[in-house]
């Protein structure tokens, strides 16, 4: 997504504070063992800025609390490590932005603290903005862990061009994978080593593989995580859809290989998250025109994982949890989901923001390809994360099995079959 072209000034009128005004009567800092003082802990140094000036917007709505920040690491992993770490030692921050993938993470070891109960205290809490499905990929076993940020999503971008002369129209693109594989191999026709469609196996957590099983209605293990469900009818189509596009001219390539390719106008259609449509955007400028479209779900409960990140918190403080409910909340507001845009160009989790025209509504109306992303925030589940210390090892076996049937290099049954197995090896 590209940066919103507002003036500066519309975003502190918008907020209905000055920035400058925020940091200027921001408490003096206070001991960490002080109620009032959160830490909040995040990684992706480029979330700075936005972190510090919404911390200040805090404080300045609530005098009585000041927000201090542990400098950010750069990855989610390096963010789950300090994590325990701090975990360890007793000095967990009170607030953290974390990856979907990780939720269920610090759930199972009893790091984050359920919601629910202060979810229950809000009485206008169906008015928040918040979807029942973009709350529901943030449950464990039932119990609430975390409040959206942020969102992405699995999305299909098309190359408008070879969509054209393969005989489609970019415009009405084909709703289901059986019309989407039939457009690719026909892209794939059109010679002169033109990949039709390209299945990203390498996303960070098995993030698109996840898709293409929820997507079909199916889940990659039970309720209780004792027992696996990817090895089903469900799971087997996944595979076959995954097989059916590798066999529109899909080669075996790195991440940066395969967006290269796509950049470039060699490849008809790629599988990855809508944060990469800027990316995508600028690298093919004057080359072609790119067309978003939502994953395909093809059962009525079929379903996207969900990604971004989340808000959890830490603190056992009743003191303490009580102003960080507040901050949790004030991060989820439609004046601060809309800065997030304006200062990251992420994509939203709140849907008054999205929709009402003094927020973003205007915006996206304005640009159709972005809007396919907060279109599927309605259908987003939970980013799964297996358990036990093996997960690491879990998602490279899959990535390997999913990257064998997507190169032809294993049939479906084969690789159903050897990845089932080596999952049920690693889990605990």
């Amino acid at each position: 997504m590209k940066p919103m072209t507002l003036p500066r000034m519309s975003i502190a009128s918008l907020l209905g504070l000055s920035i400058t005004f925020a940091s200027a009567v921001a408490p003096a800092p206070a001991s960490a063992s002080d109620s009032r003082v959160l830490t909040l802990s995040y990684n992706n140094a480029r979330y700075k800025d936005f972190f510090e000036t919404t911390a200040r917007l805090f404080e300045a709505e609530n005098p009585e609390a000041h927000i201090t920040t542990l400098p950010p690491v750069a990855t989610e992993g390096e963010h789950l490590t300090r994590t325990f770490r701090l975990a360890v030692t007793g000095e967990l921050p009170d607030v953290s932005f974390n990856g979907y993938s990780h939720v269920a993470i610090m759930a199972r070891r009893g790091l984050a603290v359920p919601l629910d109960r202060f979810i229950a205290d809000e009485k206008d809490w169906a008015e928040s903005g918040l979807t029942p499905a973009s709350m529901e990929a943030t449950k464990v076993r039932g119990a609430t862990y975390a409040l959206p940020l942020e969102s992405s999503t699995p999305t299909l971008f098309f190359n408008k061009d070879l969509v054209r002369r393969a005989g489609g129209d970019p415009d009405h693109l084909p709703p289901d994978w059986d019309g989407i594989i039939e457009l690719a191999v026909k892209i794939h026709g059109l010679g002169n080593n033109i990949i039709g469609g390209f299945f990203d196996y390498n996303a960070s957590g098995n993030w698109t593989y996840q898709a293409m099983v929820t997507g079909l209605g199916g889940h990659l293990m039970n309720e209780d995580d004792t027992k696996i469900e990817f090895n089903d009818s469900k799971g087997r189509r996944a595979l076959d859809i995954i097989r059916r596009i590798g066999q529109t001219g899909m080669i075996d390539m790195s991440q940066d290989q395969a967006f290269q390719a796509f950049s470039a106008g060699q490849m008809g259609m790629i599988t990855q998250s809508n944060t990469f449509l800027a990316k995508f955007e600028e690298d093919s400028k004057g080359r072609f025109e790119i067309q978003t479209m939502k994953w395909p779900l093809v059962a009525p409960e079929g379903r996207v994982p969900i990604g971004g990140r989340g808000i959890m918190m830490y603190t056992t403080d009743p003191k303490k949890q009580k102003i960080v409910w507040q901050y949790m909340k004030f991060m989820t507001t439609p004046k601060i989901q809309t800065l997030l845009v304006q200062m990251l160009s992420s994509t939203p989790a709140n849907t008054i923001a999205i929709k009402q025209p003094e927020y973003l509504g205007k915006y996206y109306n304005d640009h159709p390809n972005e809007q396919i992303a907060v279109g599927a925030l309605p259908f987003v589940t939970g980013w799964y994360a297996f358990p036990g210390d093996n997960a690491p090892r879990i998602v490279d076996a899959i990535r390997d099995h999913t990257r064998d049937v997507a190169i032809n290099k294993a049939g479906v049954d084969e690789a159903l079959s050897a990845m089932s197995n080596s999952v049920k090896k690693l889990l605990p």
